[in-house]
């Protein structure tokens, strides 16, 4: 992330490809200088690289120590088939 702005340093490329194919299940993780991650949905890597993380809700934020049973759930979750 960029200084005191909160941006998040997604290159153009990053953005495309998210533009292009984010409005599924794809998401963008950060961790703060606290070292919370926090997961928003690929779809808003627009608003999270010109905006910053103030502007978009995270759809999850995990504090340490990290649940990752619920991280993964959250972002891989099973599909029964």
């Amino acid at each position: 992330m960029h200084g005191t702005s909160r941006k998040v340093a997604l290159s153009p490329h990053q953005v495309a490809w998210q533009t292009a194919n984010g409005h599924g299940n794809t998401f963008i993780v950060t961790r703060s200088s606290d070292l919370d991650l926090r997961v928003y949905m690929g779809s808003d890597s627009v608003s999270l690289r010109l905006d910053g993380v103030a502007a978009v809700a995270a759809v999850g934020v995990f504090k340490e120590p990290y649940d990752w049973q619920a991280f993964w759930a959250l972002t891989s979750p099973r599909t029964e088939v």
